[in-house]
């Protein structure tokens, strides 16, 4: 396959690339539309859910309202054993 990419995109991979984040233009391309792929197959309802979620996290952590990570994993451990 062979594409075009803008001069914009291009000069943004090239950076992105120069950077470290990705070793080529081509990883760089496969990355980028896997996200567009991504965001596509989310739909705004789940979005929406993940959302509201990541807000109830924040305010819990603003609250004070917080577990530590010991007492979390030992839960899960009881939930799925």
């Amino acid at each position: 396959m062979d594409i075009s990419l803008s001069p914009k995109i291009e000069r943004f991979l090239r950076i992105k690339i120069a950077e470290g984040v990705y070793d080529s233009l081509n990883e760089a391309v496969n990355a980028t539309l896997g996200i567009v792929l991504t965001k596509e197959c989310i739909s705004q309802e789940e979005l929406d859910m993940l959302n509201d979620d990541i807000q109830k996290g924040i305010d819990d952590a603003v609250s004070g309202n917080l577990s530590d990570a010991f007492s979390f994993l030992d839960e899960l451990k009881a939930k799925y054993e």
